[in-house]
């Protein structure tokens, strides 16, 4: 049985913080693939202007290409609308009959599981990968959790990299470099597509 792990996210822009989760998460649990999922829209952050679609694939497409175990899905963009994770695994599950799920996710996120869209029903389907790092208390992040997560949920210690999408648009905006906290392809599309000069 294939062991997939499912890695969604806006990724705007996708950034050197990702691609470390996304690897530490398939060594820590021996993934054959790891599939990022761009969403058309988080539920999270329905107020918060987000660049096209197309832009952020292409930018995911070019951080990824090095690493033969990880892959694209366009899924989540092509059904348009708020992305709901229950939606898409149940989607994969139906092209991956033959795999076993993994949900890689950031102990931020995994702190607000709870209150994803029919979680309990997701945290049946997939095991969560959850990568922890400084700041984080491992210990608080997990004892804060219902039994429900805890039993489904794998703690993936985490190289301690502080990077975030936010940071690096606003140091783009500012006339900032940005070398080092995305892949070299990743600032030149940046740049060639004039993306993150205006405020949001």
């Amino acid at each position: 049985m294939k062991r997939i792990g499912l890695f969604g996210g806006t990724f705007d822009p996708i950034h050197y913080g990702h691609l470390r989760l996304a690897e530490e998460a398939r060594e820590f649990a021996q993934l054959d693939r790891v599939l990022f999922v761009p969403a058309a829209r988080s539920p999270f952050r329905l107020e918060e202007p987000l660049t096209e679609a197309e832009h952020r694939l292409a930018m995911v497409r070019l951080a990824i290409a090095s690493n033969s175990a990880f892959a694209v899905s366009e899924m989540e963009i092509q059904r348009g609308g708020i992305s709901y994770t229950i939606e898409t695994v149940e989607a994969l599950q139906g092209e991956y009959s033959d795999a076993e799920l993994f949900l890689i996710l950031g102990a931020d996120s995994l702190q607000g599981f709870p209150q994803w869209y029919q979680a309990e029903r997701l945290a049946q389907k997939v095991t969560l990968l959850a990568g922890v790092r400084p700041p984080y208390d491992e210990k608080s992040v997990w004892q804060a959790l219902p039994d429900w997560v805890r039993q489904r949920t794998l703690l993936v210690p985490m190289t301690p990299l502080a990077i975030s999408a936010s940071a690096i648009r606003q140091k783009v905006r500012a006339g900032h470099s940005i070398r080092y906290l995305t892949p070299d392809d990743v600032i030149e599309y940046i740049r060639e597509n004039h993306l993150y000069t205006e405020p949001r």
